[in-house]
Parts: structure tokens; sequence; C-alpha cells
């Protein structure tokens, strides 16, 4: 006697079934969003596909190109100079670039969707969506917001477990650090300093009127939200450049860097107990090396 073989023909439709509404929705899906994501932003914008980046930018900006072309020679010189001693990986998965006309509309969409606090920052990186968001700028002077909020996505996406709770000076030490890269003929020259920006906190501290170190690398988030983050955001930078090319604390740096990669927060002694000194010994060392820096 035969089996009755409708119940495994209706099984096969089923799984026939799931297959096609799967099929549809990674089409549908991809497409739904750049609807939802065109309706945010407005008919003025347009979407590019370049080189790895979705930019989302103003109409006949032309940006996309040349965004994905500096974001490109930006992380494989990253990954040269930095990548086996900062451990970074290479990014790999397509990342959203949106440049908004106006800092009013960019605000207005880092509330929106982040509850960001935009006070002193030019754009933005979202760890939520690996996304960056820029204002439209002359480009000498957009990009070095691009090297900086490049910066976040890279050292987070290489953090083992996910994005760390990095210490807010290193952080943002390390993307103004970075931002201030340089093209010399065919290549970019990774890292550097504001040799104005070193001259004005030595000037500051002559008078007792700069953040101490102490309070720099232990004032968190707040120090660089309020009144004086945009001396914090120099000053860690140029804390950053000095541990990064110092040959006496470069390898207790890096030991503190390789701590802070991992999950949960690094305890406020660290920093002093990699280096094999204290804030306040390691600040007249920075301040003397600012001197030189800044002339």
């Amino acid at each position: 006697m035969r089996g009755d073989s409708r119940p495994l023909i209706a099984a096969i439709l089923g799984l026939a079934a799931i297959g096609a509404i799967i099929a549809v929705m990674r089409l549908a899906l991809p497409r739904l969003a750049r609807h939802r994501e065109q309706q945010l932003l407005g008919a003025n914008y347009e979407r590019v596909e370049a080189e790895g980046l979705e930019v989302w930018a103003p109409r006949k900006s032309n940006l996309a190109a040349w965004l994905a072309r500096w974001f490109g020679a930006f992380t494989r010189a990253l990954y040269e100079a930095h990548g086996k001693t900062l451990a970074l990986e290479p990014v790999e998965d397509k990342i959203v670039v949106r440049v908004f006309a106006t800092r009013a509309e960019l605000v207005r969409f880092a509330r929106k969707r982040m509850k960001q606090d935009l006070s002193h920052a030019g754009g933005f990186y979202d760890p939520a969506s690996w996304s960056i968001a820029l204002t439209l700028l002359p480009r000498e002077r957009l990009l070095p917001v691009v090297f900086h909020e490049a910066t976040h996505l890279v050292m987070d996406r290489s953090a083992p477990g996910g994005p760390p709770e990095w210490s807010t000076w290193l952080a943002e030490g390390m993307a103004v650090y970075l931002e201030h890269s340089m093209a010399q003929g065919q290549r970019l020259v990774v890292g550097g300093v504001s040799r104005r920006a070193a001259a004005q906190v030595v000037a500051l501290a002559a008078t007792g009127r700069h953040i101490p170190l102490r309070r720099l690398v232990n004032g968190g988030r707040e120090l660089f939200r309020g009144p004086q983050a945009p001396l914090a955001y120099q000053e860690a930078g140029l804390l950053v450049a000095f541990l990064m090319t110092s040959r006496r604390y470069r390898d207790g740096f890096l030991r503190y860097y390789a701590i802070e990669r991992k999950p949960g927060p690094a305890p406020p002694e660290t920093l002093e107990s990699c280096l094999g000194t204290t804030c306040e010994k390691l600040e007249k060392e920075w301040l003397a090396w600012l001197k030189v820096v800044g002339g």
C-alpha cells in the first residue's frame, strides 16, 4: 500500500513559499530602508555608493567618490602604521556616511536619532548603526572631520566583544591626534600635532588656566561637553600625540590602550600604573614637550 504523499508535498510547498518570502524580503527591505532614509533626509539628498561607502549627500555635491577615496586612504594608512600595535581590524562592511547641507540639519538628525550633544563637534559617529554624519564644509575643512570620525569607527570595530567603554580622553584624544594626518606626496602620514594648539596650552598652563592632566583623564564625558570642551579635545589630542611618540612612555601607553579595548571601564589608576608615573610628573614632561612643539 502506498503512503499518502500529500503531507510531503505540502511540506515542500511550504518550504518553497518560505524561501520565496525570504528572497522577496532580501530585495524589499533594503529598498524600504532607502525609501525611509530618503523621506527622512528629503528630496534634496541623493544616495551614491562608492568603494564600500553608502553616501547620502546634497544633490550635485559630487562628494561620494572624494569621500570614498580619502576614507579608504586613511584606513589603509592607519592599518599600515598602527594595525599591529593597536590591534586594528579592516573595515569590510558597507559604511553609511550622511553629509548634511547645514549644521542645523546635522544637529536635528543627531538629536532625533542619537540624542547626541553636538555643542562642540563637527560630526558624529553612531556605534549602533556603524554610520558617520558630517556637515557639508569646504573639503580642506571636511577632511579632518572624516579622519576623526573614521578613527572612532575603526577603534570600535576592532575591539573584541563590540564597542568598549573607552575613557573619553582616550577615544577623543586618538581621534584628534589622527585627524591631523597629512598627505605627503603619494602617501598619507598618519597622526599629527597642531603647533598652534600646543602653544595655546602652554600659554594657558603658565597662568594655571589649562586642564590639569589628572582632571583630563578622570573627568569623563561631561568634561568634553561642558564649557571647557574645546580645550579638553585639544589637550587630549596633544597628550595622545606625546604618548604615541615618546620613547619612554609609548610601550606603557600601548599596554593601557590594550586594557581599554577590553569590555568594561578601566580602573582610574590604570594609566598611571601602565606608564609607571603619576599624572603630575607626566604633566611636567608633557608641557616641556609642548613648548618644543609649539615653538
